[in-house]
């Protein structure tokens, strides 16, 4: 896991066991801080290409030392092929070895618990995970692979995968 550009309203060390849960077999570890993604700033939009924060981990971080990448950010994404919504939560090659998750716009007002935040971070790296692993979009409005349109949307959903993103994945539902 690494932090993407400054700091976090979450902390990352709490995200940890979730990521050990759900990419078995993968022992994750906190990597320092990548500071400079200036490249994928759209100044006229004053938001970060999420492919393009992909495609920088990617290169900086060590595939064989890293075989999976989950960064969280608290710079506010968009991907031009996701844009009906002018931003997005996050993003993942699918399938593929890394992920970007946004918490930009995971806090609504000031006067959200930092929990409710927290958990709605961990509810979009598990989502990440699971296209990580080749999962698509679920239509089961509870499944964490629900698409994330809203933080409604998010609040509603649970963090774990219905039975048949489980079946999918080669787990027991």
């Amino acid at each position: 896991m690494v932090q993407v550009g400054p700091n976090l309203d979450s902390q990352m060390e709490r995200l940890l066991p979730i990521v050990s849960e759900r990419l078995t077999n993968i022992n994750p570890v906190l990597l320092p801080p990548l500071m400079n993604v200036d490249e994928a700033l759209d100044s006229k939009r004053n938001q970060y290409h999420s492919t393009r924060i992909i495609a920088i981990l990617e290169s900086e971080i060590d595939l064989y030392a890293y075989p999976k990448i989950v960064g969280v950010t608290s710079l506010d994404l968009y991907n031009p092929g996701m844009d009906g919504q002018g931003f997005v939560f996050g993003e993942a090659r699918c399938p593929g070895r890394s992920s970007i998750v946004s918490t930009a716009r995971l806090r609504t007002t000031s006067l959200d618990k930092l929990d409710t935040v927290e958990n709605r971070v961990r509810k979009e790296v598990v989502h990440e995970i699971g296209h990580m692993k080749g999962l698509k979009h679920c239509s089961s409005s509870l499944c964490v692979m629900n698409r994330s349109v809203s933080v409604t949307n998010i609040d509603m959903k649970t963090d774990e995968y219905c039975s048949e993103c489980q079946s999918r994945l080669g787990l027991q539902p």
